[in-house]
C-alpha cells in the first residue's frame, strides 16, 4: 500500500520560503560589495525577491513587521538600484556602440567612460552606506523577522492558501494591465506586479515543488518573460532619453552629433520591440492562472 504524503502546512512552507529568501539577501551581500562581477545585479535580484515574498503573501504573514521589513529593504534596493542602472547604462551602450560601429573617442567617452567613472563612485557610497547603523538595523529587523515566522494561523493546508496568493498576484497583473495607457508609468506598474508574481511562484516551485507544478511552473515562466521585456523596455527608454542629452551636450560643444541620433534611434526601436512581447506573455500568465480562480 502506497503512504499517503502528508499536505504540508501553511506555516511550513511559508517560513521555508521567508527563511531561503532572506539567506539568499545575506549570502549575496558580500560579493556586491566587494564589486565581483555581476555582484550588484545578483543581491539586487535577490532583495526584490525577498520584497516580492513580503509583498506577496502580506495577508498571511505578521502584516506590521513584514511592511516595515519591505520598506527598509524598499530603500536599499533603491540603493543598489542606483548602482545597477549605471552599470546596464554604460554596457548597453557600449554594445549599441560596436553593433553600430562607432568608435569616436569623444563619444566613447560621454556614453561609456563617463559612466564607467560615475559607476565606481556610485558604488564607494553604496559600501559606506552598507556600513551605517540604518544598514545594522535592516540587518536586524531580517533576522528577526525569520526567527519569529509570524505566519497567520499556521496549521492550515498550504495548498488552497498558495493557489489564493497565485490567483491573487495573477490578478494584480490583469488589473495593472487595465491601466495600461502608453506611459512609462502604467508600464513600470504592470512590471511590478509582474515581478512580483513571478517571484512568488518561483519561491512556491522551490519550496513545494509538489504542489500544482505545471500551473505553477507556467505562471512563473510568463512572469518572467512578462518582467524581462518591460525591464528591457524601460532600460531603452531611459538610456535613449540619456543618449539625446547627451547629443545635445556634445552640440553645444562644438562636437559631431550624429553618433548619437544613430543610437538613441536604435534604442527607441529596440523599446518598442520589446513590447511587443507584452501581450503574448499576458496571454500565456493568463491562461496559466485560469484554474487558480
Amino acid at each position: 500500500m502506497r503512504r499517503s504524503r502528508k499536505t504540508p502546512t501553511v506555516g511550513e512552507v511559508l517560513g521555508e520560503i521567508v527563511r531561503r529568501a532572506a539567506a539568499e539577501v545575506e549570502s549575496t551581500a558580500a560579493a556586491a560589495l566587494a564589486d565581483e562581477p555581476d555582484g550588484v545585479h545578483q543581491h539586487r535580484v535577490r532583495v526584490r525577491r525577498l520584497r516580492s515574498v513580503l509583498g506577496g503573501f502580506r495577508a498571511e504573514l505578521d502584516t506590521r513587521s513584514a511592511e516595515r521589513l519591505r520598506v527598509a529593504y524598499a530603500e536599499w534596493g533603491r540603493e543598489l538600484g542606483v548602482v545597477r542602472d549605471i552599470e546596464v547604462a554604460a554596457d548597453v551602450a557600449e554594445q549599441l556602440l560596436e553593433r553600430a560601429q562607432i568608435d569616436d573617442p569623444a563619444v566613447v567617452h560621454r556614453l561609456v567612460e563617463s559612466q564607467r567613472d560615475a559607476y565606481a563612485a556610485a558604488h564607494q557610497r553604496l559600501v559606506q552606506l552598507a556600513g551605517s547603523p540604518r544598514a545594522e538595523e535592516r540587518t536586524r529587523l531580517l533576522r528577526e523577522f525569520v526567527d519569529t515566522a509570524g505566519v497567520v494561523e499556521p496549521d492550515r493546508p498550504a495548498p488552497d492558501v498558495l493557489a489564493d496568493v497565485l490567483a491573487n498576484q495573477a490578478r494584480r497583473v490583469e488589473k495593472a494591465e487595465g491601466r495600461l495607457d502608453g506611459s512609462d508609468e502604467a508600464h513600470h506598474a504592470l512590471r511590478k506586479a509582474a515581478r512580483r508574481t513571478r517571484y512568488v511562484a518561483e519561491a512556491i516551485a522551490d519550496v513545494a515543488p509538489d504542489l500544482f507544478p505545471q500551473q505553477v511552473e507556467a505562471i512563473a515562466h510568463a512572469g518572467e518573460y512578462l518582467h524581462d521585456a518591460l525591464g528591457a523596455h524601460r532600460d531603452a527608454r531611459l538610456l535613449a532619453h540619456r543618449v539625446a542629452h547627451e547629443g545635445a551636450l556634445a552640440g553645444r560643444a562644438g562636437e559631431p552629433s550624429d553618433a548619437y541620433v544613430t543610437i538613441a534611434d536604435l534604442l527607441r526601436d529596440e523599446a518598442e520591440e520589446r513590447l511587443d512581447e507584452v501581450s503574448p506573455s499576458l496571454k500565456r500568465l493568463k491562461a496559466a492562472a485560469s484554474g487558480l480562480q
